[in-house]
């Protein structure tokens, strides 16, 4: 318990509250003391990062993503967390290299992989990228959001089939999910892809 009584649970959902009504800085202030309560949260710790992001404040989100992974070296969220936040302020070795030694504790995160592939594409090494992309969807088919991110590498090489695949299967997940717009931008660029292809062998 704290010193006014409250548990940590209480005070994580004090910050949360906060954050859902978009009062991020006095968000950033509760997770503190939430912390002070629980200093090794690693939930607490992401989402205090997180709020940091979302306000702009990238390097601050770094050092809280430093202490989650100080407090469990072996958990993929944070490195993830870190490397999406060198991903905002353009850092892209950076982030290439944070994604890195994530993978060396969490080789099976999809979040990680996929991380690490978009700082690929961000430096144009788009075959890398490709790779690291199909690696996160060895461990996570069914998120659309990495096949929509592979299908835009493969369109920068003209492999329309599998850019056609990658946004069909997309598509198809954006409708299980009752995501119908979503799906449907998927399927209709699915078929931009395939009248390329035809294009070409006209």
């Amino acid at each position: 318990m704290s010193s006014d009584g409250q548990s940590f649970e209480q005070l994580l959902q004090a910050a949360r509250n906060l954050k859902l009504r978009g009062e991020n800085k006095k968000a950033i202030d509760a997770y503190r003391v939430a912390l002070q309560v629980n200093p090794e949260s690693i939930e607490a710790l992401n989402e205090m990062g997180l709020t940091h992001i979302h306000i702009g404040e990238q390097m601050e989100a770094i050092l809280v993503f430093d202490a989650a992974i100080a407090a469990k070296p072996d958990d993929p969220s944070p490195h993830a967390n870190k490397v999406q936040a060198y991903l905002t302020i353009g850092s892209f070795q950076e982030a290439l290299a944070a994604a890195d030694v994530g993978l060396l504790v969490a080789p099976e995160s999809a979040d990680l992989h996929a991380n690490k592939a978009r700082a690929l594409e961000s430096l144009l090494r788009i075959k890398d990228a490709i790779d690291a992309f199909n690696e996160s969807l060895k461990y996570d088919s069914d998120n659309p959001e990495t096949w929509k991110a592979l299908a835009l590498c493969l369109d920068a090489q003209a492999k329309w089939d599998e850019v056609a695949r990658a946004y069909r299967i997309a598509g198809s997940l954006h409708e299980k999910r009752g995501e119908r717009a979503d799906a449907e931008s998927c399927f209709k660029f699915a078929e931009m892809a395939e009248n390329s292809k035809d294009d070409e062998m006209a």
